[in-house]
């Protein structure tokens, strides 16, 4: 006898009026699952009408599905009793084997669904792995916009403090103690070691309770182009509006003495290897290593595996071209029907209802948490002034309180951007779907790889073949299943 658990959930006191109560679900849910000879084993409840709102008994379910894996189905009255929002659809979806049952809609999701429920599941899916993906992104450019005009986006090294989201100055406590280390080791003649100790000599305290540094993290310190007005974040190097803390001769003649220690110089920004386009894409399906990309007479390029774990007999070199050729095949194998146009379409309007949910509630929270940041950034300078605490406490508790901020400001305009492109991702989705092989001969080497992402997954190289597993909804194009979606 099959085994599962029961679900039910109400959100407002008007759905429980419409007859949505947990009583109707139950007796509902227990009947569907005698009439189908399934033993309940354990029933979940989320009244979400109650003084403390939330999911605390969807995320028990989990957990109990985790730890009894002879468990492996859910029955509930419909998709909107289950997924409150699209990150469930992605939750869900981790626990292979599972069976949802969603009784009042004669629905049935698990691996062996009809090709068009599977279909229209694989798509929100999709779409809300896209979400997140896609707010990823955009906290990232985030930071490489404020890098691009100059500003450090993450914590400024020591010798510096942060003002607010947009302002490093120089830190009057820490400072002095950089600008002596440069000033004794671009002299040219004397050691780390010797540096470490004439700094204590002179009374150059590193940090309360550690008077001498470590010689590596002074090495770092002394290397940091930070200090003189360049910063390289995400292998760029970037010209700072910050004030540069030591003048451009000095750490110039900082460096030539590390070279003369017999030690390298600062390096520049580190090399862009995404020149080559499948190189963040494969691994060695032979020992798991990173595949790498060479240049060869100036125009071919040959991948191979790189064996840094040990003998692996996976390295013989391959043709970029006969790489491309492989890709293009899978894409090939993607075909999509007015009917699948259609189905997509109905997946993505109904996703979009779930994420304008999401998205409204998580920027409520989110401002919520700046205005409470933005209160305490306030009262701490009251403190300060009335001396009812340390300049050293109020000068820790700004930094954390702004950066967290910082965070949250960055998180805010992420969700606004991310909100706008999500239907335009969807469309995307739509268009490359409906046209992939044409789109993909016509993508930039850098738009290949992101659509071969989306595309699928493990992307394995052994003598010279690329395997690979598609992800949904692409599975199930590419196998064929959906070639008739039924509406409805």
């Amino acid at each position: 006898m099959k085994k599962a658990v029961i679900y039910a959930r109400v959100s407002s006191k008007e759905q429980e009026r419409e007859g949505y109560s947990i009583p109707a679900q139950f007796k509902l849910l227990q009947e569907y699952a005698a009439k189908n000879n399934i033993k309940v084993i354990k029933e979940f409840i989320d009244n979400e009408t109650a003084k403390k709102s939330g999911r605390t008994n969807f995320n028990e379910m989990l957990k109990f599905l985790r730890k009894n894996k002879t468990i492996n189905t859910i029955i509930v009255e419909k998709t909107d009793r289950l997924y409150r929002n699209f990150k469930d659809y992605v939750t869900l979806d981790e626990f292979k084997g599972l069976e949802v049952h969603l009784v009042k809609e004669g629905t049935i999701l698990s691996e062996n669904s009809r090709s068009h429920d599977k279909f229209i599941h694989g798509i929100k899916v999709l779409m809300a792995k896209n979400y997140i993906d896609n707010l990823s992104e955009e906290v990232k450019k985030g930071f490489q916009e404020k890098a691009e005009q100059g500003i450090y986006p993450t914590k400024p090294p020591y010798g510096y403090k942060r003002i607010d989201s947009k302002t490093i100055t120089i830190d009057p406590e820490t400072a002095p103690y950089i600008k002596r280390a440069f000033e004794i080791y671009s002299q040219g003649h004397i050691s780390m070691r010797y540096l470490i100790n004439q700094l204590s000599e002179d009374g150059y305290i590193y940090k309360p309770g550690l008077t001498k540094i470590a010689t590596g993290q002074l090495e770092r310190l002394l290397k940091n182009k930070f200090y003189a007005g360049q910063f390289v974040f995400k292998g760029k190097l970037h010209q700072g509006s910050y004030e540069p803390l030591i003048p451009l001769h000095i750490f110039e003649a900082t460096q030539r003495a590390f070279k003369k220690d017999n030690k390298p110089e600062a390096n520049s920004a580190p090399q862009d290897k995404s020149k080559f386009q499948f190189s963040r894409l494969l691994t060695c399906a032979e020992c798991g290593c990173t595949i790498t990309a060479e240049l060869k007479k100036g125009k071919y390029v040959y991948y191979r595996c790189t064996g840094k774990k040990g003998h692996c007999d996976n390295t013989n070199y391959v043709k970029e071209k006969t790489l491309e050729e492989q890709f293009i095949e899978s894409v090939k194998k993607i075909s999509i029907t007015t009917e699948h146009k259609e189905a997509i379409l109905c997946a993505l309007k109904e996703s979009f209802r779930d994420i304008q949910g999401y998205h409204t509630e998580r920027l409520a929270k989110l401002r919520k948490e700046a205005t409470k940041l933005e209160n305490r950034i306030n009262m701490l300078y009251v403190d300060k002034l009335d001396g009812n605490i340390s300049e050293e406490f109020w000068l820790k508790q700004h930094n954390k309180y702004n950066a967290d901020l910082m965070r949250i400001e960055q998180l805010i305009i992420s969700h606004q951007k991310a909100n706008k492109n999500y239907m335009e991702k969807g469309n995307e989705m739509l268009e490359l779907a409906e046209n992939a092989y044409s789109r993909y001969l016509r993508m930039t080497p850098d738009k290949k790889v992101i659509f071969l992402n989306n595309l699928g997954s493990n992307f394995l190289l052994q003598g010279g073949k690329v395997s690979y597993t598609y992800k949904k909804p692409f599975d199930i194009l590419a196998e064929g299943l959906a070639c008739q979606v039924k509406r409805g």
